[in-house]
């Protein structure tokens, strides 16, 4: 899997943009896939990191016009963290760059040879899954 992540080329920062971090870019993911916005709370909870560290985090996308924050509509304690429409044309820019690199990798594949990966990397995960469930 690391040698395969090693071909997939990650799309360059276009001219003015600066490269995210990768612990940045994970919660601007996070955030990015919450249309109704995520607490400071809520993003440090599924990150495995604390309060602080992620305002930290969200603090630098803020000022990078990627992340703003709204207060929440139903109490006025909470603030939302959302994607701005910069972050969401920056993302789907990096999608659309990625998955062609991530296709290109795999273009030596016939159909059949795809299929069957699939199948093995279902089985993988399914097995898993199971233990998971199992051991719970």
């Amino acid at each position: 899997m690391i040698s395969l992540r090693r071909l997939v080329r990650h799309p360059a920062p276009l001219p003015g943009e600066l490269p995210l971090s990768a612990p940045q870019a994970n919660l601007l993911f996070t955030i990015a896939h919450n249309n109704e916005g995520i607490s400071v709370k809520e993003l440090a909870e599924t990150s495995g990191v604390t309060p602080g560290a992620i305002t930290q985090f969200v603090d630098a996308l803020v000022a990078r016009g990627l992340v703003m924050r709204e207060g929440d509509l139903v109490d006025r304690r909470i603030v939302r963290l959302k994607a701005t429409p910069l972050a969401k044309d920056q993302f789907e820019r990096f999608r659309r760059e990625h998955l062609t690199s991530f296709a290109k990798v795999f273009d030596v594949l016939s159909n059949e040879e795809i299929q069957q990966l699939i199948g093995l990397m279902y089985k993988v995960e399914t097995s898993h899954t199971m233990k998971d469930k199992v051991n719970a």
